[in-house]
């Protein structure tokens, strides 16, 4: 059967391992971060955040995985429902 491959140019990505995503569901934002404390491996911290707005965002959780790792936990998220954003304004 034919899959239409992925567009790799989509604003969706995590190309530099760099990005937010919201769910607004769950009132819950998420900011992915290149990590550069390591000069081994490449990793990225996700940082988890309540938000409500207008108010400021409240940290909930933080945990690092390697860049492979953190490139599909940002696409499981994105098919579970959660959008790319722009960071929250602090």
């Amino acid at each position: 059967m034919w899959k239409q491959s992925e567009d790799t140019s989509k604003d969706g990505n995590l190309n530099d391992g760099d990005g937010w995503l919201v769910n607004d569901e769950q009132e819950l934002v998420c900011e992915f971060s290149a990590d550069d404390s390591s000069t081994q491996a490449p990793w990225v911290t996700i940082r988890t955040f309540r938000w409500r707005k207008p108010d400021y965002p409240i940290p909930q959780a933080r945990r690092r995985l390697l860049r492979d790792s953190a490139i599909v936990e940002w696409k499981a998220m994105q098919a579970a429902g959660w959008r790319r954003c722009s960071p929250p304004v602090r």
